[in-house]
């Protein structure tokens, strides 16, 4: 068997079972070196690598192998302690306490390898800094923000359908913000903690890395106790056109330009944020697509509802992609619209009722638009390519509808701005939005109608 392909701990136990085996014995020191001589970098790979290393090293006495377990230790502990500086990943955990994996999961599995990893480097007597602990500890934080009401984490990146903690949860603090922005990349929000409410995720930041997906200005939405807008998910590390395309922009209900070559190594801005009780507001521009791409989003609660400013140019087609949950139908589309459906779910011993759900994507036409016929389209299961599909478990493919909202370029600068309202409401509410220009050029007041409520917000279009 290759030097590589030996696992330094079976030799060890192995050793431990048979011992005075010399055939056994003397493979250990070169197996632990290259071990040692080959780290696998700031990420989890890397910490798993320490993490052994560092057990194997204070296994033994520090002299024991010519002195190499002292080595092994020093070494783990370097490695360690190199992951969390600046480095081409970023560090390994940054000072809000996320990974550079850009995967809620992956947050998971990192924070479980350091609950137990943390004593182990104290008790060989390598505790580690109190900054670099105060970045772990606000892991749970994290997780508890990334966390819908039904008690999953919102899927983002290489992420299964998952609870945030192997082990029982730890504390975290009594009050945390009901909306929350990360530097890493990520948003998330809520009306209120507990199963009730809405929840939704935003995505931005450094381009695709390690287990993150491309889904940049990316809306997951759950309100009604149920997912609403998702991502397409995650079904494993199989190489096929299919990862490809879970990867992809197209799985992200995010905003495209078919054609244009993408740019995966792009970042995105997050040009300003306006976070409040009842609504926030968030801004976003890149250029993954080559010309400049753009999306506001503002989200409001009591009444609930989504509204999404996209806005592109120098391309001749674009898309707004709005994966749906797999247990919604889509019964009715027009030329700016597409209306969804879910059946109500009673209560079991294990779980609340779930209440039946009208869920209504509409285009808002600006003043002077016109949205042709077939503007508006779904798609469900397709496989050439692949579109609307979700995975939510290793090697699963659930076909689920993705409504599609399209336009052409315009003008010299062959751009185009698509206005969206997303509204989950009981059956039967009355759901309507128009936009009228004010006495400001560029000035709109957008008017939704939520059965009896009634909210204007003012929205500026450069």
């Amino acid at each position: 068997m290759p030097i590589g392909s030996r696992d330094p701990v079976a030799l060890i136990c192995l050793s431990e079972g048979f011992p005075g085996q010399a055939w056994i014995d003397d493979q250990i020191d070169a197996s632990v070196n290259h071990l040692a001589g080959h780290w696998q970098g700031p990420w989890n790979h890397g910490l798993v690598q320490d993490l052994k290393l560092m057990r194997i090293g204070c296994a033994y006495p520090p002299t024991a192998f010519g002195g190499d377990a002292l080595k092994w230790r020093k070494m783990a502990d370097g490695q360690i302690l190199s992951s969390f500086q600046p480095n081409r990943l970023g560090p390994s955990i940054d000072t809000q306490g996320v990974v550079n994996e850009q995967a809620t999961g992956y947050e998971r599995f990192v924070y479980d390898l350091w609950r137990g990893g943390q004593a182990e480097l104290a008790d060989c007597g390598y505790p580690l800094p109190s900054g670099i602990a105060a970045r772990i500890a606000k892991m749970p934080v994290f997780l508890a923000e990334a966390t819908q009401p039904d008690g999953d984490l919102a899927q983002i990146g290489d992420t299964y359908v998952e609870q945030p903690f192997l082990q029982p949860a730890p504390a975290v603090p009594a009050r945390l913000p009901l909306a929350a922005v990360y530097n890493a990349g990520y948003i998330f929000g809520r009306s209120a903690w507990g199963p009730g409410g809405t929840f939704y995720s935003l995505r931005f930041g450094p381009g695709r890395q390690v287990h993150g997906h491309d889904d940049h200005m990316g809306l997951t939405y759950y309100s009604r106790g149920r997912n609403l807008i998702v991502n397409a998910g995650h079904t494993g590390y199989e190489v096929s056109p299919y990862r490809d395309y879970i990867r992809s922009p197209e799985a992200a209900s995010t905003f495209i330009s078919p054609g244009a070559r993408f740019h995966a190594a792009a970042a995105t801005s997050l040009v300003s944020d306006e976070i409040s009780p009842d609504s926030q507001f968030y801004e976003f521009s890149d250029r993954a697509f080559g010309g400049p791409r753009s999306r506001s989003v503002y989200v409001h609660q009591g009444p609930d509802f989504v509204l999404v400013l996209d806005q592109g140019s120098s391309q001749e087609y674009y898309q707004q992609l709005w994966h749906l949950d797999p247990e919604l139908v889509v019964t009715s589309v027009t030329a700016a619209s597409a209306t969804a459906t879910a059946p109500a779910v009673a209560a079991t011993a294990t779980s609340r009722a779930i209440p039946a759900t009208t869920l209504r994507i509409a285009r808002i036409a600006l003043p002077g638009q016109v949205i042709p016929a077939g503007s508006t389209t779904v798609v469900e299961g397709q496989t050439s390519p692949y579109q609307g599909w979700v995975s939510r478990q290793p090697l699963q493919r659930v076909p689920a509808p993705v409504v599609i909202m399209s336009s052409t370029g315009a003008g010299m600068s062959l751009s185009t701005t698509i206005l969206t309202l997303i509204a989950a409401t009981a059956p039967g509410t009355p759901v309507s939005a128009t936009a009228v220009a004010t006495a400001t050029p560029g000035l709109y007041s957008v008017r939704v109608r939520i059965g009896a409520a009634t909210v204007t917000v003012p929205m500026s279009v450069p």
